[in-house]
């Protein structure tokens, strides 16, 4: 089963405010993410996104967990708007890439 987010519904023509899209991620994307097999985020209808919106609900979502980029797919956004989708992805590995890092010297034992 798949979770279809068109957000332009949800947040008009441009997304800027991190802070909502935070809320948006805790309350309609976090509670889906191990129920459904792809989330799609539709950007029909956004001229464009700033990095504030992208990071809270792109990257901090990524960086949770190995299996969420997997499932994560982006629908009708225009060349502006992939730019930024690019950026937040990039971040989100990033962070999860030194998450996974620190959670094996614990393993390890290395960190205490």
């Amino acid at each position: 089963m798949n979770l279809q987010i068109q957000l332009s519904g949800e947040f008009g023509d441009f997304l800027a405010d991190g802070e909502k899209a935070a809320a948006f991620r805790y309350a309609r994307i976090d509670p889906f993410i191990h129920s459904h097999e792809q989330i799609v985020l539709d950007f029909q209808g956004i001229r464009n996104m700033n990095s504030s919106f992208a990071n809270a609900l792109i990257a901090n979502l990524v960086s949770q967990s190995p299996e969420v980029l997997p499932k994560l797919h982006f629908a009708n956004s225009n060349s502006r708007v992939r730019v930024t989708i690019e950026a937040a992805l990039a971040l989100g590995t990033e962070r999860l890439n030194e998450k996974i890092k620190q959670d094996d010297f614990v393993l390890a034992g290395v960190r205490r």
